[in-house]
């Protein structure tokens, strides 16, 4: 399964674009565009901060949220999905739609001979680029690099976490990661009485980020579906995300997300 590919020297990393930049940048104002990249450096920076293990790499739109010790090792797949599915849920409370692959390979990061310029390179990166370049959704995919290692060392967890909806497993052997991890987490504790409210205030930032996030996706999909608008190339990203929604949550915590987002229970 991945034999091609040297556990010893491979790296995982995390290549994550923000949708409508360019269109961001033809349009808003210097402190406007500012806030934008600030606000995702900022979500990296805190994950960076609590996992000293990875590091980031940022460029106009694109970041590389990236394991710094090279080689295979369970912690690194269980890290960078959870947080890559918490960074993306961060973005998306602030309004920033972005699309990602996690991939695991040959990936080096060093400076040029002077010391003065980054250079980072390798087959994960061009991997992971090719496949995000190919989605037309708002997520995060995790492509067979990153997890068949993790299978062949825990052999029947990926489909276990499928069950669990942790993520979808598609036709290609992609892996259809879900963002909102901590509102899965906490839904049936909810139903016991078991979780606070206000839920802005409960498991913050990374619970109230998934109630905020989600309702972005809703309402900015409302907007598109109330303009007639199901074929552009932005509505789609919102349809198609919303339909992956409703299936990998399902009907009674999607139900339950829309709830969590009225004021009576958020604030």
């Amino acid at each position: 399964m991945v034999t091609s590919i040297n556990l010893h020297q491979g790296r995982y990393l995390l290549f994550l674009d923000i949708l409508g930049f360019s269109e961001l940048v033809e349009t808003k104002e210097v402190p406007e565009i500012y806030a934008v990249i600030d606000s995702a450096l900022k979500a990296f920076g805190r994950w960076e901060d609590l996992n000293s293990l990875f590091k980031t790499i940022y460029f106009s739109d694109t970041f590389i949220f990236y394991q710094e010790p090279k080689g295979y090792g369970s912690w690194a797949f269980l890290d960078i999905y959870a947080i890559g599915g918490m960074v993306l849920s961060a973005l998306l409370a602030a309004g920033i739609p972005a699309r990602g692959t996690i991939s695991f390979g040959e990936f080096e990061v060093n400076f040029d001979s002077t010391g003065r310029h980054q250079v980072y390179f390798g087959k994960a990166l061009v991997e992971a680029y090719k496949a995000e370049q190919r989605e037309k959704w708002i997520g995060i995919t995790i492509l067979p690099s990153a997890w068949q290692p993790y299978e062949e060392s825990s052999p029947g967890v990926v489909d276990a976490y499928s069950r669990e909806k942790v993520w979808v497993k598609r036709d290609d052997n992609i892996l259809l990661l879900n963002p909102f991890i901590k509102l899965r987490i906490w839904y049936f504790d909810a139903l016991m009485g078991e979780v606070d409210k206000p839920y802005s205030k409960w498991d913050a930032p990374e619970f109230p980020n998934d109630i905020i996030g989600f309702k972005f996706l809703r309402d900015t999909a409302a907007l598109y579906e109330a303009r007639q608008d199901f074929a552009s190339p932005a509505a789609i990203k919102y349809h198609t995300t919303i339909c992956f929604l409703k299936d990998v949550l399902g009907e009674d915590v999607y139900a339950w997300g829309e709830q969590a987002a009225l004021p009576t229970n958020f604030y």
